[in-house]
């Protein structure tokens, strides 16, 4: 299917979702299921496949498969203590894959009120993060400019809460540089909240493409340590 340039959230999609944080009920949700596939997902998409288009035209190794890309509104309920059936937000990533459990991604939030721009490597497995930190260690002066660099262009780098207590394994040398505090992250991100309005205009495609090259950088480091980490293994 060939996707039109992304035409911006109607207000339809604001109102579905704030609406279904009132009503995450099953029965509520069916009945209005063409409603959340027509406002939200369809422009989500377009949104998507256009800055995978421009990505493409720039030779940026970064992609949005239709089908692949956005995550599922169905929660897993298995192991929650939260037994609501719906997310109350839309999300999908631009990756090189175009797939969303890839390593590595440009995230599209969509949630009235608290929407985003996210990036990074979010809970990698543990032989890239080792990687990661490898890679670190053996120019920690590139890895400090890139932080300060995201930094710089209002997106410092996060772990949201997710470290180590204490020093990883190996790494005990470090403790008392500059990286100490790096060391100890599992996750790697940034993020950009966005406006709703900026949402409902065709335009904020060209904020989603400014958001992937401004990080492209932190993905490419990530690539990397993926690139040895594999190298590694075999």
């Amino acid at each position: 299917m060939d996707f039109p340039p992304f035409p911006g959230f109607r207000d339809e999609a604001f109102a579905f979702l704030r609406a279904l944080e009132a009503n995450n009920r099953r029965d509520w949700f069916k009945p209005r299921k063409d409603t959340y596939e027509d406002e939200v997902v369809w422009p989500l998409r377009c949104l998507l496949l256009d800055a995978s288009r421009e990505a493409a035209m720039r030779g940026r190794p970064l992609r949005a498969d239709p089908k692949r890309a956005l995550f599922r509104i169905y929660r897993d309920t298995r192991f929650s203590k939260n037994k609501n059936p719906y997310k109350t937000h839309a999300g999908g990533v631009l990756s090189r894959t175009g797939d969303r459990a890839s390593n590595g991604v440009v995230y599209v939030h969509i949630q009235p009120g608290a929407s985003f721009l996210g990036a990074g490597f979010w809970r990698p497995d543990a032989r890239l993060l080792r990687a990661w930190r490898l890679r670190m260690t053996a120019d920690p002066a590139a890895f400090l400019t890139l932080a300060d660099r995201l930094a710089e262009r209002g997106l410092p780098l996060r772990s949201d809460g997710d470290r180590l207590k204490r020093m990883p394994r190996g790494f005990e040398d470090f403790a008392d540089t500059n990286l100490a505090d790096y060391l100890r992250w599992k996750t790697f991100v940034t993020v950009r909240p966005v406006p709703d309005e900026a949402l409902r205009s065709p335009a904020f495609t060209d904020t989603l493409v400014e958001m992937m090259e401004d990080v492209l950088p932190l993905l490419s480091f990530g690539w990397e340590a993926e690139r040895e980490a594999a190298d590694a293994g075999r």
